[in-house]
């Protein structure tokens, strides 16, 4: 079988770690107590090696502040049996770190494989083998306690020594299979400083043993053992907290539902770019939108950059051309969009002088009135989708998605997941508070539930206070979880009406297929509707998902048996 390049490099430490214990093995320094030391100690410094290579505050998995116990294993166990002890160690600490992440659902940031993983520990082995050379050779491997005076300077020594090894195979590796540069392998380089407390806190380990006995200095390595292996458990518990937390950001995105023009405005700020790209060179974009029931909406990129929706925020000066140029202040080209005397927008460009030919600028400027036609016919489009009260998809919009997603989910096995809002009590407000303050409680709820444009979700106003939302992708816990927490955004928001402060609440139903055999679009709303309809019925401001044969589920987890009571006494008529 012939191996790639790749697996060679990583090969490559274990069989330099395995020809060093042959050729050091006959030295007597460095097999002071036989091969493996005395057994029990030999046992013990694996466990509590290994229990301290668990902790990882940078991400690397050397030995970090598991060094703190090598000084102790060179002068207990031999330089020989204290590489192999490491080695072991980092095999079980590889191990046992992903059981406990796997147990915690923290993630790890790297899957190594067999061979990595082997690598590793034989990199271990090889830096304590380094590290204990170094050791020998200041001639720290003696018991005697007036050797304490050079002690402090022999552990920076053994740090430097036990580096080497890992540091050459970083090196190596990302200069022969990632074609690094020197700023990458140096950042890379970094997390390897972990390992120099431990070698401090070692060497006040022998520094201790030699004055006031073993006894005492292995009372402060245990001490110091179990302070790391409690690090190394807050470290993974703060990256399940970190894991949840990001999913808990990923739910809010996909419950604040998209806003229904947005992909087109991006597209024709997309397009516009691109057109004036292929006329003049610039280094910033921006496109500025007057969008109806939005508001002013600014795009902009730097060049070569991907298009965000902000303010662009270009440098003072243009950046140093080669050779010897004048640095002259940026050409900006701002034209403003007009079709049949209405104001669309204004497109600005930040451009280098030195770069523009005198015959571009003409050239842009005739291309402004097909600018000026895409935009209108963005907005135009927008409006045709967009509910201009709510800035939610308008109800035609929303079937047309549904009905093509419904098909694609079917086809691919995909999951879709409908929500179903209705605002509670929305009758009272408008006979206590008249139809305007109706329309400022629809506005308030409706920048709960469409917000930030994102993901493959689309939220629609279907009717007076009722508003559906889609969730491609999502299935019906969390679409359930999706809706329970906009319910709680919502209840706990209130409006001021007339000078009196209104609480408003809202009721939502939940359905999702394939996990209900929903076999039409149609279908599957009904079932939303239905859901929605239970929880009007037990008492509003309440999530429920349909799980099907009359089982529904609240937000908080609770299940609910419903009878034919609860039905809605005949099937709502959708796509009218």
């Amino acid at each position: 079988m012939r191996l790639s390049r790749e697996n060679t490099l990583w090969l490559a430490p274990t069989a330099l770690l395995a020809l060093a214990l042959v050729v050091l093995s006959p030295f007597e320094r460095f097999m002071a107590r036989g091969l493996v030391g005395p057994p029990l100690e030999a046992l013990l410094f694996l466990a509590a090696l290994g229990a301290a290579a668990l902790h990882r505050p940078t991400g690397h998995s050397s030995l970090g502040f598991a060094t703190l116990l090598l000084p102790a294993a060179y002068l207990r166990l031999g330089v020989v049996a204290a590489a192999l002890v490491a080695t072991l160690a980092s095999l079980g600490a590889e191990a046992a770190r992903r059981a406990l992440e796997k147990r915690r659902q923290a993630p790890l940031p790297e899957r190594r494989g067999a061979v990595r993983v082997v690598a590793q520990a034989s990199l271990a082995g090889l830096a304590a083998l380094a590290g204990g050379a170094v050791w020998i050779a200041l001639g720290q491997d003696g018991g005697a306690v007036g050797a304490d005076g050079a002690l402090a300077r022999t552990a920076l020594a053994c740090a430097a020594g036990a580096l080497l090894p890992e540091v050459l195979f970083e090196i190596t590796t990302r200069r022969a299979l990632r074609a690094e540069g020197a700023r990458e392998i140096v950042v890379a380089l970094a997390p390897l400083a972990a390992d120099l407390p431990g070698w401090a806190a070692g060497a006040l380990a022998v520094a201790v043993a030699r004055t006031a006995g073993w006894t005492l200095a292995a009372a402060w390595l245990a001490v110091a053992t179990l302070l790391v292996l409690e690090a190394a458990r807050q470290e993974v518990a703060a990256s399940a907290n970190a894991r949840r937390l990001a999913e808990s950001e990923r739910l809010s995105r996909a419950g604040a539902a998209l806003a229904a023009g947005t992909p087109a405005l991006e597209q024709i700020a997309l397009s516009i770019r691109g057109e004036c790209r292929g006329i003049l060179p610039f280094a910033w974009f921006q496109l500025e939108l007057a969008v109806p029931d939005l508001g002013r909406r600014s795009f902009a990129a730097a060049e070569g950059g991907d298009l965000y929706e902000g303010e662009p925020q270009p440098p003072p000066l243009p950046p140093a051309l080669p050779g010897i140029h004048r640095r002259e202040p940026w050409l900006v080209l701002e034209r403003a969009l007009e079709a049949d005397g209405e104001a669309l927008g204004t497109v600005r460009l930040w451009c280098d002088p030195r770069r523009v030919e005198a015959r571009a600028v003409p050239l842009f400027d005739s291309l402004l009135p097909s600018m000026a036609a895409s935009v209108r016919g963005a907005l135009l489009d927008r409006q045709a989708r967009v509910d201009r009260l709510t800035g939610a998809a308008t109800r035609r919009a929303f079937e047309q998605r549904l009905v093509e997603s419904f098909a694609a989910c079917r086809e691919h096995g995909r999951e879709l997941a409908l929500v179903v809002a209705d605002l509670d009590h929305f009758k009272r407000i408008n006979d206590t508070f008249g139809h305007p303050a109706g329309d400022r409680a629809l506005r308030a709820v409706a920048r709960v539930l469409v917000g930030p444009s994102r993901g493959r979700e689309m939220c629609a106003r279907w009717g007076g206070e009722e508003f559906v939302l889609l969730l491609e992708d999502t299935s019906g816990e969390t679409a359930l979880e999706i809706a329970e927490r906009l319910r709680r955004r919502i209840e706990a928001g209130e409006l001021e009406l007339e000078g009196e402060r209104v609480h408003l609440s809202m009721s939502f139903g939940v359905a999702a297929f394939p996990e209900l055999s929903a076999r039409t679009p149609e279908e599957l709303m009904a079932l939303a509707d239905a859901a929605l309809y239970a929880a009007k019925r037990l008492g509003r401001n309440l999530a429920l998902l349909d799980l099907g044969r009359g089982r529904l589920r609240t937000g908080s987890g609770r299940l609910i048996e419903i009878d034919e009571s609860l039905s809605p006494p005949e099937t709502p008529v959708f796509f009218a």
